[in-house]
Parts: structure tokens; C-alpha cells; sequence
């Protein structure tokens, strides 16, 4: 899978954070501190080099947390799980992760790691899993490597070049390689599939993002709408992947929608906002999704009750939090991460320029 350059430096950092077990005398030199994790990072992050995309439509962490800020490094371990929190924040705030989140090899304690970062010189790394006791716990670090401490000082060129090298070959020349086979595979699913085309007669062409979870693993195919006010509905479909043209070969299983009724938006001190999901849960078969295209959207085939002259005050708020880094995705993260990886490129080929034999013998 890919990841971001400095991956190689900061999985180190995370496994000490979740890998083994935790105790107060394991978090000497860490600060308490509880409150919006997220806003706390957000403070956090830029003193580190973190180009941070957005503030805006951001959901509150409430949490306790331990934390150590270095010269150049920033970690944080919590109690519990919390990187589906923190994934989807960080997707929003920092971009989406270079290729799907990596879990544990078998044997290992069960954890999962994803890193983030549109910048070159300094990334992020999120990972939860589960100590010796099987306790669970929550890891995020930041590691700005422009002043990284090797031996006695920074990064050498000698260093910086073997760096470079290993990364250019696991990012294989492109770093948006994984997100671009997304993209010609969802524009194909939406010429080829049936149900996709569905989801938007029932709610409008601009009103649906349709998206691929899993690409290069157990791939689902996603059709997303929001209506009325206070419901989200999403189709999900298992799918196959041709990877060579990414393409979507076929259908693999029924297809399933779930729809779930926000009941109240609330807005985090940074101004983003969070849905409460505490009314109905409903989910639709593959034959009663057809009941309900074939009639019109007419819920009552389908016994949900959807109520449609109720909209919940900041529901399109929230919708659009949620659509803006697929909507966006190309301009807020895919261009800063052209340029960052550009001018590691830059900096990657002038530091693996070796000087003659004959001016090394001068």
C-alpha cells in the first residue's frame, strides 16, 4: 500500500505508542490533558510543519490523552479506540491517507496504522491496537524529519538520498497512483452499473457521491445521498476490481442501503460540525431497493417512515462536511501533494548527485 514519504520514520513511534503494554511509569515525561482532541491538534500541528486543508465542518473528540511535544517530534496516546475518530478527522484536516489504512500481519497484535500529510519534510501517523494485556489504545505522532535527529545531528545528504530512494520505490513513481485508479473506476462504475444510476433518479445527479471503499482489498462500491433534511442513505455493493485498467469487472453480491435519521447537529468550538444518528436506523435488501426505485421513492412500500417537512437546523452543514473531501479531494489534497512530491524529488536527486573519482582523490 502506499504511504507517505516519512512513513519509514514514524511506525517506529506509533508501535511504541500501542504495541506494548502501558503503564504511568511507560508515559514518563507525558502532559494530561482532556477536552476536544481534535481542536488540540489542529493547535498542535502546524508548530510541527502540518499544512492543515480545512478548520471548517470538523467533529469534536471528546477525550483524555497523554502527550510529549519535542524538538521536532509530537505523540499522543490515549485509552480505547479511537482511530475511526481520528481517520475520518484527519482526512478532513490533513487530507486522506496514501492508500488504505494497513492493519497487523498475522501473529502480531491485532492494530491498525494509516498516515497522512500533504507536505514534504513532515507527516503524520495514526494507529490503534492492543497491548500485551489486550488493552486497547490509540497512538498519533507527527515527525517533522527537515530537523530530524540522526546520531549527533540531521539528516545527512547520504541519509536524506537512501530516504529518498527507499520511498520514491515504494510510492513507485507516483504518489497519487492508488487515488487516479480510483477515480477511472468509479467513473466506469458510474457509466456501467446499474445501481448508481438508480441512487440519482431517486435523488438528483448533483446530490449523490459515489466512491470505492477498500480498492486495492475487499472493494465495496458506495452511492451516498442526503435528503430531506435529516436522513443520509447509502447503497453499498461488494464489487471486483480490474486493477490493470481499473475498471469494475462485476458485481460480486447484493446489493444493501442504509438509512439513518440525524436527529440534532452540533457545532464543535473550531465551527465543525457532528450529527447525532439517535432516530431511526433502517436497512434495505437488494429486492426491497428494487421495491422502492420501481414505486417512485415511495417509502411506504418499504415501511420507513420518513419524515419530509422536518429538516434538523445545520443538516446541510454536516452533509457538506462529509462530501467536501470527495468533492474537493483533487484541489485540496491531490495538487499540494503533486507539489510536495515534486520537490522531494527535487531535493531527492540532488542529494544523490556522487562526485566524480577524480574530484573525490583531489
Amino acid at each position: 500500500m502506499l504511504r507517505l514519504a516519512l512513513s519509514i520514520l514514524i511506525a517506529s513511534l506509533l508501535a511504541g505508542l500501542v504495541g506494548c503494554s502501558r503503564g504511568d511509569d511507560d508515559h514518563r515525561g507525558y502532559d494530561s490533558k482532556s477536552g476536544d482532541l481534535g481542536a488540540f491538534i489542529l493547535r498542535m500541528a502546524p508548530q510541527y510543519g502540518v499544512r492543515i486543508l480545512t478548520t471548517n465542518g470538523l467533529p469534536a473528540i471528546p477525550a483524555k490523552w497523554r502527550f510529549k511535544a519535542d524538538s521536532n517530534e509530537f505523540s499522543l496516546v490515549l485509552a480505547g479506540d479511537y482511530f475511526p475518530q481520528l481517520h475520518t478527522f484527519l482526512t478532513r484536516a490533513v487530507g486522506p491517507a496514501l492508500g488504505s489504512p494497513t492493519t497487523n500481519s498475522p501473529g502480531e497484535l491485532p492494530g491498525i496504522t494509516a498516515y497522512y500529510g500533504t507536505n514534504s519534510g513532515v507527516t503524520i501517523g495514526c494507529g490503534s491496537g492492543k497491548d500485551d494485556d489486550g488493552k486497547q489504545h490509540t497512538g498519533f505522532a507527527i515527525v517533522n524529519y527537515g530537523a530530524a535527529n540522526v546520531g549527533a545531528g540531521a539528516l545527512s545528504a547520504t541519509q536524506y538520498s537512501q530516504l529518498f530512494r527507499e520511498v520514491f520505490s515504494e510510492l513507485e513513481k507516483n504518489p497519487l497512483k492508488e487515488f487516479e485508479c480510483h477515480d477511472k473506476a468509479v467513473e466506469h462504475g458510474v457509466d456501467t452499473l446499474l445501481f448508481p444510476k438508480e441512487v440519482e433518479t431517486l435523488f438528483g445527479t448533483t446530490n449523490v457521491d459515489h466512491f470505492i471503499r477498500n480498492l486495492t482489498g475487499a472493494a465495496v462500491w458506495n452511492s451516498a445521498a442526503y435528503f430531506a433534511g435529516r436522513y443520509t442513505l447509502e447503497l453499498r455493493v461488494p464489487i471486483a476490481i480490474d486493477y490493470e485498467h481499473c475498471h469494475v469487472k462485476n458485481v460480486l453480491g447484493p446489493a444493501e442501503v442504509w438509512i439513518d435519521e440525524v436527529t440534532k447537529v452540533d457545532f464543535s468550538r473550531s465551527g465543525g460540525p457532528g450529527a447525532r444518528l439517535e432516530g431511526g436506523h433502517w436497512r434495505l435488501n437488494e429486492n426491497e431497493w428494487r421495491s422502492l426505485v420501481k414505486n417512485g421513492g415511495n417509502w411506504s412500500v418499504v415501511n420507513v417512515p420518513i419524515i419530509s417537512n422536518a429538516p434538523v437546523k445545520g443538516f446541510d452543514a454536516y452533509a457538506n462536511s462529509v462530501r467536501d473531501p470527495i468533492r474537493y479531494r483533487k484541489e485540496n489534497y491531490d495538487k499540494p501533494v503533486r507539489e510536495a512530491w515534486e520537490l522531494l524529488r527535487k531535493l531527492g536527486a540532488k542529494t544523490n548527485t556522487t562526485p566524480s573519482a577524480e574530484k573525490q582523490n583531489r
